[in-house]
């Protein structure tokens, strides 16, 4: 019995060396590599009229943060007409605890330092907690979609709808 338990650990011990060493391969792939996220084509009946995607949406994501998160995925998309203006960033973790741990990341940064938004509260929706804040002639919401983290702008008068549907899309 004995003899038949040493293959068997060291059979378990490469299957485990062979996960992880998959698992961070794709973790890297993934971040090297952001793939596009998705926008809704309209937001608050505005067109989608600026898209950035994959790369570039994580560099001006970045770039805002002034710090390097784990992206797998981004996306940009600016809303407007002459009835409002609306911009979402969308961005995509390789893990939820990921995705989790840059929202609470980010709440922490807009308390402790200056910033150009003022916090107006959170509420939860299906779940979910949905940050408010205030800044820069808009309000801003931010939440997280499982691995996505997103944050909304949109003029005070399209907001709450604005809100709506990117909870919507992003469920």
């Amino acid at each position: 019995m004995r003899e038949r338990f040493g293959p068997l650990l060291l059979t378990l011990l490469g299957i485990l060396l062979l996960t992880i060493s998959l698992a961070a391969w794709w973790f890297t792939r993934a971040v090297a590599q952001p793939e596009p996220a998705t926008l809704p084509e309209t937001i608050a009946g505005l067109p989608l009229v600026e898209t950035r995607y994959g790369p570039e949406a994580v560099e001006v994501v970045t770039q805002l943060h002034d710090k390097n998160f784990p992206l797998s995925s981004g996306a940009y998309g600016m809303y407007g007409n002459h009835n409002g203006m609306a911009m979402l960033w969308v961005t995509g973790t390789p893990a939820q605890p990921l995705a989790s741990r840059m929202v609470a990341e980010m709440e922490q940064a807009i308390a402790e330092n200056e910033s150009p938004f003022t916090p107006v509260g959170t509420r939860e929706v299906n779940g979910r907690t949905i940050y408010e804040l205030t800044g820069m002639g808009q309000r801003h919401f931010y939440f997280r979609s499982a691995s996505l983290v997103i944050w909304l702008a949109a003029d005070n008068s399209i907001a709450e709808t604005a809100l709506a549907e990117a909870l919507s899309f992003y469920p």
